[in-house]
């Protein structure tokens, strides 16, 4: 069971908000369809203990304390609203197994029969799915990687989807930045191009003007095939302050979306504030 920080924490609370409200938003679509593509063993060890080991088991290995928080694909199936399919994707099998007893001791029997899991890759499986979505079909799809796993043709391929809303972490200043030197082909199927080297390569930037302009690349080449509204959220080592470790992006077709998610990241995650009534997707 993988250890976490608050960092995560802020993270699941915003895909928590947004998953509530895209499904009170999409009422009137006949078919829901979440989509977890890195979904893990549903469960992780919040420990902010700086020399704790990085695994955990119901707590802490090292120091003995945490708290166990609900993974995403747990989040999206304990909302008090429905999709009408999960799918749930995992290259480990280990990990699909501890999803698989989680949500057997903690999901309703019948909500529990909506769930999909499929092992493998997740950038062969969503490609695969996205050429046999539904066109009337809701789609809100999760992708949490640790690097550069996912690829930028995937997302071609999930772009062509008629109703999808997709929650990226884009991970450049946490793991992204490390591959820069020696990995240059993995990143150029992750950014879809070479492009990026040449913001990377520019002398003249500092590392934070580069890991601007490499978030604006990404985000504008999201718009250019076919998502019209991307909002980037930077996630921080504390909640809106400390270092700056990756962002969550909300890359859409609909308007609706956007001005949800502009909500959500406006707001403080203390519960202050309500969100404002939409209309209907």
């Amino acid at each position: 069971m993988r250890r976490i920080k608050n960092h995560t924490v802020e993270k699941l609370e915003y895909i928590s908000k947004y998953i509530k409200a895209y499904l009170d938003a999409t009422s009137r679509l006949p078919n829901k369809v979440f989509i977890d593509a890195f979904a893990g063993t549903g469960k992780c060890v919040l420990c902010n203990n700086k020399s704790c080991d990085s695994s955990g088991g119901d707590l802490c290995d090292r120091c003995g304390k945490g708290q166990l928080q609900d993974g995403s694909s747990v989040v999206a199936l304990k909302m008090a609203k429905s999709f009408d399919e999960y799918i749930l994707v995992e290259i480990s099998n280990q990990n699909i197994k501890d999803l698989e007893n989680i949500l057997r001791n903690e999901i309703p029997e019948e909500r529990l029969k909506k769930v999909v899991f499929k092992k493998g890759d997740s950038n062969i499986l969503l490609r695969d799915i996205a050429k046999s979505a539904a066109p009337f079909c809701g789609y809100l799809i999760f992708l949490d990687p640790e690097g550069a796993e996912l690829e930028w043709n995937t997302l071609e391929h999930l772009s062509k989807i008629n109703k999808a809303d997709i929650l990226i972490l884009y991970a450049y200043d946490m793991s992204l930045v490390r591959l820069t030197a020696d990995y240059k082909e993995r990143l150029n199927k992750f950014y879809g191009s070479d492009g990026w080297q040449i913001i990377y390569d520019d002398k003249k930037l500092t590392p934070s003007d580069k890991a601007t302009k490499l978030l604006k690349y990404y985000t504008e080449n999201l718009k250019q095939i076919g998502f019209e509204y991307v909002v980037p959220k930077p996630i921080h080592t504390r909640l809106r302050e400390g270092k700056r470790l990756y962002h969550l992006i909300l890359a859409t077709k609909n308007r609706v979306g956007e001005k949800i998610m502009k909500d959500i990241f406006d707001k403080e995650l203390d519960g202050q504030g309500k969100l404002p009534l939409f209309k209907k997707f």
